[in-house]
């Protein structure tokens, strides 16, 4: 009975003192510290190898550098997180300094991704535009080859080679001059142009929309996190003016 006495007393509520509050805090600035390193990390991934004037791997980049933004801006913080009874060594008041001014640096470059962003999505547009118009060319010049090459053909054995190289055979099987040979074949090339030049269609509008939601993610990504980066430099400027005031 005593015993269960004692653990029933052993077992009443801890307050949490002063020195339980620092090193709560403390935990904090080590896993900001940590998440600075691990951003680091995460940042020369991206980053390396560089591939610059490629309008891919730049808007890539900064879509990447916009989706890893949330562990460098969280581990700033936490960093700048201080309980009111602390003391700040000169030493940690350089560090912290250092990074206040590395808020501002990295919010300004974030601010200048989009610029890059915005011209990189319009030469990604145009290169999707240039390359649905170069297909479109190759397949027009390839059926004005095969249409030249028809009006020169008679023989039923080399049309009916064309239709198999086509895989056109069983569309002509019901098919028994030479000229209705030839038209079948026109027909279901052009039908099958056709049907090539919907389906290009389809996959450039879904192209399109895809670019669109992306740039529009992206640059404005850049943007909130350019500003946030700006904020937090201004809410620690306690950091950067605490000697003057002391002074």
């Amino acid at each position: 009975m005593k015993t269960k006495k004692q653990e029933k007393v052993i077992k009443k509520p801890v307050e949490i003192t002063e020195i339980i509050e620092k090193r709560s805090f403390g935990l904090l600035r080590f896993l900001g510290y940590t998440l600075l390193i691990f951003s680091l990390v995460d940042y020369l991934a991206i980053l390396i190898p560089p591939r610059l004037t490629n309008p891919n791997w730049e808007f890539q980049v900064i879509g990447q550098m916009v989706d890893h933004v949330w562990s460098i801006l969280i581990g700033l913080i936490f960093i700048f997180l201080y309980s009111q009874p602390s003391i700040i060594k000169p030493k940690q008041l350089s560090i912290l300094k250092f990074f206040s001014w590395v808020t501002l640096t990295i919010g300004i470059l974030y601010l200048l991704m989009l610029p890059l962003g915005i011209n990189n999505s319009l030469t990604i547009y145009r290169n999707i535009n240039n390359q649905f118009t170069n297909q479109q060319a190759q397949q027009e010049e390839q059926l004005q080859k095969i249409t030249e090459k028809l009006k020169t053909i008679n023989s039923p054995q080399e049309l009916t080679n064309i239709a198999n190289s086509l895989n056109l055979q069983n569309q002509i099987a019901s098919s028994q001059s030479p000229q209705d040979l030839k038209n079948k074949i026109s027909q279901q090339i052009q039908t099958s142009a056709q049907n090539t030049l919907v389906s290009a269609n389809i996959a450039k509008r879904e192209q399109i929309k895809n670019l669109i939601k992306t740039s529009v993610r992206i640059n404005l990504g850049a943007i909130i996190s350019g500003v946030c980066f700006i904020t937090l430099w201004r809410l620690t400027r306690w950091v950067r003016v605490i000697e003057k005031n002391v002074n």
